[in-house]
């Protein structure tokens, strides 16, 4: 997929349903995929085993070839490679970098990438597809209570991105609600939280961007980061002997009335909150099959329905109870008839206990209310993300994708030199011999025969995994290729052996079949005389250097199988669940 094509593309983390349409490119032609992008080709040999040459291809990007030679590596194959063995913020280490796609997806996934390449023209073409992607995948926060909040795709599921309104580093939906709630009185804002919500550091945080005071009520005992972080920012935090919380709620009604100061109330139940909240729905796309949202205290729940109501909508909506029961709000402040436009589900924890997948498609989430909706998201779907803690924020988060690649133009036998950090996956698609040749340059392992070809390519991977921290994975996706005389060179075996003998041990292999196409028409003459069968599948083996079971924990969890419905927890009553 390296070449620069003929009409220049931007790329959207989306445009479509279906796994690999979550990686489209807009071009003058409308939408396509990466695989649709009409490349500028640069003639090179592909040799087949009988020594044939056909047909001009684009440059190599590996495990997806085709009949025509083209080969494009399969963004979905990088999503799960990424997922399952590598730590989100890892960094990834390709010593076969002859094409876009692993460093795309890496970023677009939150994680770090190096990749090597000897062609500097691949290089470039390379950088080039990047910069072409990256100038539509930003996303800049909203700042203007007025704006909407961006609206983007992943993965198939459209993410309406409220945790992007962002005012003097506080993020979210909620931060809108206090900032129109505090322009109302000028000489100090009051609030009410628990130690583990953000409430509390929303208020300081507004109020410092006011320039006014703020008093934060909350229960005795340890204070949590989010009450270290509203001190930090200014917030005045008064501690109460922990009961229920309408006790803490009176007593700060009770400071503001006395101060004369403004009210923030307790989980932002108040009309305000659904006024902000409802005019966001505009933007919705259209098409979308349901909305899922946390439900904490009900009130961005409240405005979306309205928001429904307002534009004539009647999308379905599945609230995840993250806290107390919400209906009581609901009645209150939800448009008439709200019982047919919502189904409210429980997310099967405690408010306290964070949920153990706390990322999706790159975009990390609150572990205490968006990521607890991760198990009822489908495809089509929008996902409302009110928020998340300041506490929880990463350096990238304005973004739809992480820190840009990073493409060195050099020999892979010297990566111990050209990569100064070690990294948390090695992860390629090396030349498959000479199946496809890239260059002339006589250090192009394609170039050379087969003997020095597992010679070099040997030193190549004990060069990488050299460069790869102790327990952690590796991954090459290869395929077998035919020498000369018709038989299987032994490629994959030859990779197994190599690997081992850099010191990280074959764990894993999955098979990754590939489109039939018109193979069974260009076998079957070969068959016929010989027996030869074609083959439509790579090998993607996966090595470990250490321990297995340490690794795994590098990574942290990963969604596997169907969770289907969490079972539900008992609650304790309302009055004494925390804020949320």
């Amino acid at each position: 997929m390296s070449p620069k094509p003929k009409k220049k593309p931007t790329a959207i983390p989306g445009g479509g349903t279906g796994a690999n349409s979550a990686y489209q490119f807009r071009t003058d032609d409308g939408y396509k995929s990466i695989a649709e992008m009409d490349p500028t080709p640069r003639v090179h040999r592909s040799v087949t085993p009988a020594g044939l040459t056909y047909g001009a291809t684009p440059n190599y990007d590996g495990a997806n070839r085709q009949g025509t030679g083209t080969s494009i590596f399969d963004p979905v194959l990088c999503e799960l490679v990424y997922r399952w063995f590598c730590p989100p913020g890892g960094l990834v280490l390709d010593p076969f970098a002859g094409g876009s796609v692993r460093g795309i997806m890496a970023s677009m996934l939150g994680r770090r990438y190096t990749g090597v390449e000897l062609r500097a023209e691949q290089v470039e073409a390379n950088r080039q597809q990047w910069d072409d992607m990256a100038s539509t995948c930003v996303l800049e926060p909203v700042s203007d209570p007025e704006a909407l909040t961006p609206v983007h795709q992943r993965a198939g599921v459209w993410l309406k991105r409220d945790d992007l309104f962002i005012v003097n580093g506080a993020p979210g939906g909620k931060v809108r609600t206090c900032l129109a709630l505090a322009r109302a009185g000028q000489r100090g804002l009051v609030t009410a939280g628990s130690r583990s919500s953000p409430q509390v550091h929303i208020v300081s945080r507004i109020a410092q961007h006011l320039g006014i005071p703020a008093r934060c009520h909350a229960p005795e005992g340890e204070l949590g980061p989010e009450l270290v972080a509203a001190q930090a920012a200014g917030g005045e935090i008064i501690q109460h002997k922990a009961g229920y919380n309408n006790v803490i709620i009176k007593r700060a009604e009770d400071d503001a009335a006395a101060l004369g100061w403004t009210e923030i109330p307790f989980g932002m139940e108040c009309e305000e909150a659904v006024t902000q909240t409802r005019r966001q729905v505009a933007n919705v796309p259209e098409g979308v099959q349901r909305i899922v949202m946390p439900a904490g205290s009900g009130m961005s729940l409240c405005g979306v329905l309205w928001g429904l109501r307002d534009a004539g909508r009647t999308i379905p909506v599945v609230a995840v109870q993250v806290g107390a029961d919400p209906t009581e709000r609901l009645a209150r402040y939800a448009p008439p008839g709200w019982e047919r436009m919502v189904t409210i589900v429980p997310s099967g924890t405690a408010y306290d206990d964070p949920a153990s997948v706390t990322e999706f498609s790159g975009v990390t989430l609150d572990p205490y209310y968006e990521a607890k909706c991760l198990p009822w998201l489908q495809e089509g779907d929008l996902f409302w993300i009110v928020g998340i803690r300041q506490t929880m924020q990463v350096p990238d988060r304005a973004t739809a994708s992480g820190a840009a690649p990073t493409w060195i133009i050099g020999d892979s036998q010297d990566i111990g030199t050209l990569v100064a950090d070690e990294a948390d996956l090695v992860f390629s698609c090396p030349p498959y011999a000479d199946l496809e040749v890239y260059s002339d340059d006589p250090r192009d392992l394609s170039t050379m025969d087969y003997p020095e070809f597992i010679e070099i390519y040997g030193r190549i991977i004990e060069a990488a995994v050299a460069r790869l921290k102790p327990n952690r994975f590796a991954c090459f996706v290869v395929g077998e290729v035919r020498g000369p005389d018709g038989f299987y060179r032994g490629l994959v075996p030859d990779t197994i052996r190599a690997f081992e003998a850099a010191g990280a041990r074959y764990y894993n292999e999955a098979i990754l079949v590939t489109a039939v196409g018109s193979l069974p028409v260009r076998v079957s003459i070969p068959f016929v005389g010989s027996r030869k069968m074609g083959k439509t599948h790579q090998n993607v083996l996966v090595f470990c250097k250490g321990d297995p079971r340490l690794a795994a924990e590098a990574i942290g969890v990963v969604e596997v199988g169907d969770p289907g419905e969490p079972d539900g927890a008992e609650e304790a009553p309302a009055d004494e669940r925390p804020e949320a």
